[in-house]
């Protein structure tokens, strides 16, 4: 016998079993299928949790995953009647239950084609693996679980792409994002080199002879936090006896860590006792932070007052904004948006790049607006110099819908050579993606935001999200580059 009619032979041998025990032992067989159903059941809840979420966060294929949806809430109420029906013992409950469990398990069939259809909102090796693996229910629902987390922790640039918004929106969506109406001093992290394992263990060293002084034990302390975290208690005992010999910087980070919970438990009374210490020893950012810290424990009031009396008393830059950032949101003070934008823009004109980037998001954030734009015409309808002010040129464009002319004034930026340049350059790109005709525009889109996404963290959110065709194009040119360049060379 050919090995084709051995395998003939044993599925209609097997079949010919399977329907021997099921005729001789129905209540087994319907027993066995019942908890098939349980088990489809409680792996189709979690799936449909996880496919909730994806729906709500993409826009590409939201009718599958819709359907899908709707066949596992289908699957849900025929197992309650199927279960009815068992219980009770009704002569066609097995019927019911064979019926549940092909509807379950086509369910989660329509599942696998939805993880599919994701795949051109990224994440592509866990959309496959999801795609493969619904066909084995328990498998399937894990991966879809993990997509499904990764896609709810995506960038805000992301959500908006994958919700069916343009690239210059999603852009300008993140920047909202990122620069919220929050209050800030004038410290900085403490920015130290780079240094390789044996830099490291030799600066370490080094340090360490000199901690018989409070900046000695200062400078240990913070190289400690910077190069071996793993060693944070003893950064911590060393920023300690710093501050012990009154040192303002020592003074200033114990109070913060308090304040914020970094290293050492979260103490609010400690924060403003260290803050204290360290205003008192002439440091301005603890005095700022202790305004912060005011606004923290509840006393708004009184955090806008100590602004108020920097701002006015010692011209501070910081406290003006934040005094700004009071009458926005209505803290400590009756919130006053026109107030606000006065101050805001007092602080531009001071050279504040803090207010610049606040006032830019106010605008951007009711650019799409369907009514009259209100808080985009309060911005817009002030006059401002230099690259912001081309900023805001580009923006108004934006509003009208004129992506050519926008893409003038957002290039001017990039003559001034400012802080402005790096997102500049990314709307540019993402114009071009948007509305470009010409694969030739797409192209050049997306080398604007690639040159941006070295120094801007927006651009480096799209440049993955972009178009599979303008990719394509890309490794074309580069592949065409590199035969010019080898032709050249021979």
């Amino acid at each position: 016998m050919i090995k084709g009619e051995k395998v003939v032979t044993f599925c209609s041998a097997t079949v010919s079993w399977l329907s021997a025990v099921v005729v001789a032992n129905p209540k087994s067989i319907t027993f066995i299928l019942f908890c098939i159903n349980i088990g489809l059941l409680l792996c189709a809840v979690i799936q449909t949790t996880a496919i909730i979420v994806l729906y709500r966060k993409t826009l590409c294929a939201s009718v599958v995953g819709l359907a899908v949806t709707m066949v596992f809430g289908m699957g849900a109420v025929l197992f309650v009647i199927q279960l009815l029906m068992y219980v009770y013992g009704h002569p066609g409950s097995m019927y019911a239950i064979s019926f549940c469990v092909c509807l379950l398990y086509a369910a989660f069939i329509t599942a696998s084609v939805y993880s599919f259809m994701l795949i051109r909102n990224g994440h592509k090796t866990l959309c496959i693996l999801a795609g493969i693996f619904d066909f084995i229910p328990p498998i399937g629902v894990v991966f879809t679980v993990v997509l499904s987390y990764k896609v709810s922790r995506d960038t805000v640039v992301k959500q908006f792409i994958y919700k069916g918004y343009a690239y210059t929106y999603a852009a300008l969506g993140q920047f909202c994002a990122t620069n919220k109406a929050a209050l800030i001093d004038m410290a900085g992290d403490e920015e130290l080199g780079e240094l390789d394992k044996k830099e490291t263990k030799h600066n370490l060293k080094d340090l360490k002879r000199h901690v018989d002084t409070a900046e000695g034990q200062y400078a240990y302390a913070v190289a400690l936090a910077t190069y071996a975290p793993e060693k944070s208690k003893t950064a911590v005992k060393f920023m300690k006896k710093a501050a012990e010999g009154n040192h303002t910087a020592a003074l200033f980070n114990l109070g913060y860590y308090y304040e914020v919970g970094a290293y050492l438990p979260k103490d609010l009374k400690k924060a403003r006792s260290f803050y204290s210490r360290a205003a008192e020893a002439g440091d301005e950012d603890a005095a700022l932070r202790l305004g912060i810290l005011e606004v923290k424990s509840g006393d708004a009031a009184a955090g806008f007052k100590l602004f108020e009396d920097r701002a006015t008393n010692k011209n501070d830059l910081c406290a003006k904004y934040n005094m700004a950032i009071c009458y926005e949101k209505g803290t400590g003070v009756q919130a006053d948006m026109d107030k606000a934008l006065d101050i805001y823009c007092e602080c531009i004109e001071a050279g504040s790049f803090e207010a610049e980037k606040r006032l830019f998001a106010i605008a951007a954030q009711d650019i799409n607006s369907a009514q009259n734009g209100e808080f985009f015409r309060r911005v817009t309808d002030r006059q401002f110099k230099g690259s912001f002010a081309k900023m805001i040129d580009g923006l108004i464009e934006i509003k009208k819908r004129l992506a050519s002319d926008a893409v003038e004034h957002f290039l001017k930026v990039l003559d001034f050579n400012d802080k402005w340049e790096w997102f500049a350059r990314c709307i540019v790109g993402t114009l071009y993606i948007d509305c470009g005709k010409e694969m030739e525009d797409k192209y050049n889109g997306a080398e604007y935001i690639r040159s941006s996404a070295v120094m801007s963290p927006i651009a480096k959110d799209i440049y993955p999200t972009l178009p599979h065709a303008v990719f394509k194009e890309i490794k074309i040119r580069t592949k065409a580059e590199k035969n010019q360049q080898k032709q050249q060379k021979q």
